[in-house]
């Protein structure tokens, strides 16, 4: 703590100037190697300045401060009672200085942090298992927690440039300024139906449009977008029986009963070999879909989110299952 009168006195004299005329950092870093080395030869030589550099500047310090500082003795030099007081503030402003040129690290064995990741349930049922296997593997300590995807666009994107999401993942396509994006990979439709519904294994292109269908109404996902686009153009909207809020509740409800359901073709494999199900491509044109992580600008360069972001396209480019092929990035780096 500074208690000297006359050093509170000097530092606030012309307060109404703006700091960065009343002080040269470059003279900070001269007084500091002064102080350390009490000899003007050996401070000039760390700072790279010559000796007529090295007085000049002296004498500009001295005048900012209004006072000698240094005195000169038969070998270097001694400070004054004004500079002891100086050099600790002085040195401490030095190394936050330093510091803010310092970017954070993330140390993924021993870091202790909550990931909050916006995804649907079919996210939930595609990236949890690995990504929770990988993590339980290289960071014991990080914890995940999913939250539902929001319903607009413009709230996702607010969501994730205040941090409330680190990232967002799935078939989104959030076309808002600041959001980047990775895609991971790319994926059809497919059906899945019974196999009393469907005793070839398919349904001709009459047939499906006599069957009665399950949709999802799930927010924050194209996938109802889409498919509902695709139940207008073929006249099919009076064949839907229900509209549902989870991927993951049609599977129980397509076993037992006669309706038939359209969903991304890499939930349809998994449902249909757990639920003994049929599962066929539409017999109507669909178009396909891209799968991303999404992050905002403001988070490019941030360590943890950086990391986490790397471990998802290593984990998942080219698919749900083991990576096949190279991942595309929109809208900036994944670093």
């Amino acid at each position: 703590m500074i208690e000297s009168h006359s050093f509170f006195m000097r530092m606030t004299l012309g307060m109404n100037k703006p700091l960065s005329r009343k002080l040269d950092l470059n003279l900070l870093d001269l007084f500091d190697a002064i102080y350390r080395t009490r000899n003007l030869t050996a401070a000039g030589k760390a700072l790279g300045l010559s000796q007529p550099a090295m007085s000049h500047a002296l004498a500009r310090l001295r005048d900012m401060y209004g006072d000698p500082l240094f005195v000169r003795l038969a070998k270097g030099v001694e400070p004054t009672p004004f500079a002891d007081e100086l050099v600790g503030p002085v040195s401490q402003a030095l190394q936050i200085l330093a510091q803010t040129l310092e970017k954070g690290s993330f140390v993924p064995a021993t870091a202790r942090r909550v990931f909050r990741l916006a995804m649907t349930d079919i996210g939930e049922h595609t990236f949890l298992p690995r990504l929770i296997r990988h993590l339980q593997h290289h960071a014991p300590q990080l914890c995940v927690e999913t939250i539902a995807t929001s319903a607009s666009p413009e709230e996702l994107a607010q969501e994730l440039s205040k941090g409330t999401i680190d990232l967002a993942l799935g078939a989104i396509n959030p076309d808002i300024a600041g959001v980047r994006s990775r895609i991971l990979f790319s994926d059809v439709y497919a059906c899945v139906a019974r196999p009393s519904t469907v005793p070839r294994g398919t349904l001709s292109l009459a047939e499906f449009k006599r069957a009665r269908h399950v949709v999802p109404n799930v927010a924050g996902t194209n996938h109802s977008i889409l498919i509902d686009r695709m139940l207008v153009a073929n006249g099919m909207s009076d064949r839907v029986v229900a509209r549902v809020t989870h991927f993951l509740a049609i599977a129980e409800l397509v076993s037992d009963t006669d309706v038939v359901a359209i969903m991304p073709r890499n939930l349809a494999l998994s449902v249909a070999r757990r639920w003994g199900l049929c599962h066929f491509a539409p017999p109507v044109q669909m178009p396909g879909y891209d799968v991303m992580v999404y992050w905002h600008k403001r988070h490019d360069q941030e360590p943890g989110n950086t990391w986490l972001r790397q471990v998802i396209v290593e984990l998942f480019h080219g698919g749900p299952h083991p990576a096949r092929t190279k991942a595309r990035t929109r809208g900036g780096s994944i670093r």
